[in-house]
């Protein structure tokens, strides 16, 4: 892969290693069986899935939880569970409706080149299949953490891409599904990218309390060691949650944004097993931490 310029910015955006056991039929029981007309991914049937920060390549448990847990509750694939899986070719599509993407996901940010490789995939989609997608059968697009950061600089990198192609790829044909993002007005990349509120619609879920999408809250409620702590574990639940607890949040409106901030009321030990049973630590884990130290080292990857 190019080179890419070395810069260590903040540490965090880590998403757990390891592996334990949740129930299966909490992530099958969700807060309505079939999708509704209004739901917003009613009638998506495809999805790309990217990982977050050391998930280069979400494994099938991961694919099937960001589905069952948050793609499920919006409609996607008339509300199917545990869809079939299938790794992209590049940033070419393959033939399943859950789609993995591979990217880098360094520790020291690899943003801008996780983002060029959505906005190829996203092209390559829309490209393979003229007329796949529409504002009633849109193209879906799931972030976790750093992933979300890349698909938020992503978005104007697709619409510009759109505009000069003849509004090829219309706003209202992507839709975009985001847990833990850091590009959120309080969250840790504030700073530098912050999720675009008027061009394509995003669903963003975030657990209070979450040291990455809620940094500057935590930062103002215990400073820099409670936003490390949420960093390494409220940060990493989002795949251990179950449904129940995922529809015990309150949700907002900003623009083309949909905020579901759900309620910290969990047993944060659990969720933080059952996430390490969905993937997040088998999703990529060495693979991202020999390219970080490739970067460290040789200012490559």
């Amino acid at each position: 892969m190019s080179g890419y310029a070395f810069r260590w910015r903040r540490f965090g955006l880590l998403a757990g290693t390891g592996a334990a056991v949740i129930g299966l039929t909490s992530l099958l029981t969700a807060a309505s069986a079939f999708a509704d007309a209004d739901d917003p991914l009613s009638g998506s049937d495809t999805a790309i899935i990217l990982g977050g920060t050391f998930e280069s390549t979400p494994d099938k448990a991961f694919a099937q939880a960001a589905e069952n847990l948050y793609l499920h509750p919006l409609g996607f694939d008339d509300g199917a569970t545990s869809s079939t899986v299938c790794d992209m070719v590049g940033t070419d599509p393959c033939a399943a409706p859950l789609q993995v993407l591979t990217t880098p996901e360094l520790i020291q940010q690899s943003n801008l080149t996780d983002a060029d490789d959505v906005t190829l995939a996203v092209e390559n989609e829309f490209s393979a299949d003229p007329g796949a997608f529409s504002a009633e059968d849109p193209l879906t697009i799931f972030g976790y953490s750093q992933s979300a950061t890349a698909e938020s600089i992503a978005m104007t990198q697709i619409n510009d891409y759109s505009i000069a192609h003849g509004d090829s790829i219309p706003l209202d044909d992507l839709h975009f599904v985001f847990i833990g993002d850091p590009s959120l007005p309080g969250g840790i990349e504030a700073n530098t990218t912050v999720t675009p509120d008027d061009l394509y619609p995003a669903t963003i879920y975030t657990l209070d309390g979450d040291g990455i999408a809620d940094y500057q809250q935590d930062i103002a409620a215990g400073g820099q060691l409670d936003a490390l702590y949420n960093m390494l574990t409220t940060h990493a639940e989002y795949l251990g949650l179950t449904p129940t607890q995922i529809a015990d949040a309150t949700t907002s409106t900003d623009g083309n944004l949909t905020n579901i901030d759900i309620s910290d009321n969990i047993n944060s030990f659990d969720a933080f097993i059952g996430a390490l049973d969905h993937g997040i630590g088998s999703s990529g884990l060495f693979e991202s931490l020999f390219e970080s130290l490739q970067l460290y080292l040789t200012n490559m990857f």
